[in-house]
């Protein structure tokens, strides 16, 4: 019989969620803003940091599986999540900070120094993020427990994640000392709120005793790794369906505050602020919902039900201003239907994968939650480096990011160097007679065309081939049960 987790642990683990999301929206969501808004990166340093990104993932896959390795066989006083999470708090906090920051550099030098600190930030994120999303599983076997506890999860870093989202670009775009200032103390206050909140999982959060996460088995090596991804077909599935649908996801977010800033041409204005308060609805109301409708519905019929608001909010997204007027209604209504979907897919994803450790275990006889864990991260990265080389890519192809951002951004720096105003309508001016068509259609087709056939391969991958329910679960969870007895019997 498992431990229930005590309501302090579950609420300083769910909570932290808020500090974790922020940071890492930053990172995901800003740096190329950061590249392109602040330090006005030229055509071919914005491509080649794309393409630096989407290299690193190659080492990432090494360090993914290594890591969920050294997790795995980490004993400890503190356990074998603990020392990671805070090692890698501290170290990524700090390369974090250093990302959005001017060094004066330019060229090859520029694209050099990035190099180092963007792997080093994923090395030293990996650590913190596998760690603390191993601990999940280990909390309770029993799938409502899970389901209620990765819905507040992902509440609140998804609360973290729309405040980033929703607060950054009034800061950057109307602050008096420039972009460049603005980052600074963004990436400052973030980072330390990031930290902390992962200061307070390491000490007050206290792991329950659960039978079918305490067993005694040999060391994982890499050999055994490869054995663990491959022969859990269902894993494999969750793999498949997790990279596409986030690269359609990140896509799409990526691209979301160029449509509003040259698309839309609301630069400096509160629109997109507002459409982050319907997204945090939205999808705060996905993930509130989940643990109702989950004791009503099968996860397939939420998982069919998710996609089919996605499709309707990017089939609205294509109409606005040809079809349906471009304004604030249309487009929030589009934006809510996408984030309501993609809230329950959310958790669907996360409890699906901590169902495959189960699976893995009644078919291989091992239980390994960071190896398996560590797939998220490494899944999640693999698809923001299709994101950063769609996003680069259209941005420097398109003419945008040279005809039009890295202009604006050398005017607005200009003036902010001779301490003169420079306002929102200045900026909107600016783009209104420097944007064209053809800018409009790649910014279009990228973040809405591409994305949407991402997200509807995610789909087909899914119900075709994921067959874990409520019932094969119970049933593993029996068997896992069983065999445990017979062994402690023997």
């Amino acid at each position: 019989m498992s431990e229930m987790l005590s309501k302090r642990s579950k609420w300083t683990y769910t909570t932290s969620g808020l500090g974790r999301d922020m940071m890492y929206a930053l990172y995901s969501t800003y740096l190329i803003v950061f590249f392109t808004d602040a330090l006005g990166l030229s055509n071919w340093e914005l491509v080649a940091v794309g393409v630096v990104i989407a290299v690193a993932r190659i080492w990432d896959a090494i360090n993914d599986a290594l890591m969920g390795i050294i997790i795995d066989n980490t004993k400890s006083r503190y356990g074998k999540f603990k020392p990671w999470l805070i090692l890698g708090a501290i170290t990524s906090a700090l390369m974090f900070f250093l990302l959005f920051q001017d060094f004066g550099l330019s060229g090859g030098w520029f694209v050099f120094v990035f190099t180092i600190i963007y792997v080093m930030s994923d090395m030293t994120f990996t650590m913190n993020d596998i760690a603390y999303w191993s601990m999940y599983p280990t909390f309770s076997s029993d799938p409502k427990e899970r389901e209620s506890i990765g819905s507040k999860a992902r509440i609140f870093a998804n609360l973290g994640m729309f405040l980033t989202i929703a607060l950054v670009p009034i800061i950057y775009q109307n602050y008096a000392g420039g972009p460049k200032q603005a980052f600074f103390w963004i990436a400052l206050v973030i980072s330390s709120i990031y930290l902390l909140s992962q200061v307070m999982v390491f000490f007050f959060v206290k792991q329950p005793k659960n039978p079918l996460a305490d067993i005694k088995q040999p060391k994982t090596s890499l050999k055994d790794v490869f054995k663990i991804i491959t022969k859990n077909d269902q894993l494999m599935v969750i793999i498949v369906a997790i990279f596409l649908f986030n690269s359609g996801y990140y896509i799409t977010t990526s691209l979301g505050i160029y449509f509003f800033n040259y698309d839309f041409n609301k630069y400096g204005g509160a629109e997109f602020t507002i459409f982050s308060a319907i997204l945090a609805i939205s999808q705060l109301s996905a993930l509130s919902l989940f643990p109702v409708l989950a004791k009503r519905m099968s996860r397939r019929n939420i998982f069919t039900m998710a996609i089919g608001f996605i499709v309707v909010g990017y089939l609205l997204f294509l109409t606005v201003g040809n079809v349906l007027p471009m304004s604030m209604i249309v487009v929030g209504l589009a934006g809510f239907f996408i984030f309501f979907g993609e809230g329950f897919i959310q958790v669907s994803v996360l409890v699906m994968l901590a169902d495959t450790i189960e699976y893995g275990q009644w078919k291989l006889k091992t239980r390994n939650e960071s190896v398996v864990f560590a797939i998220n991260p490494f899944v999640v990265k693999l698809a923001t480096s299709v994101q950063i080389l769609v996003v680069t890519l259209t941005l420097a192809w398109s003419g945008l990011n040279d005809k039009v951002i890295k202009p604006l951004t050398q005017a607005r720096e200009a003036a902010a160097a001779l301490g003169t105003p420079w306002t929102a309508e200045q900026s909107r001016a600016f783009i209104a007679s420097n944007v064209n068509e053809t800018m409009l259609v790649a910014l279009r087709v990228s973040m809405i065309v591409l994305p949407l056939l991402f997200i509807l391969g995610s789909y087909l991958v899914y119900r075709t081939f994921y067959k874990i329910d409520y019932a094969l679960f119970a049933k593993i969870k029996s068997d896992i049960e069983l065999d445990l007895q017979k062994g402690e019997k023997s």
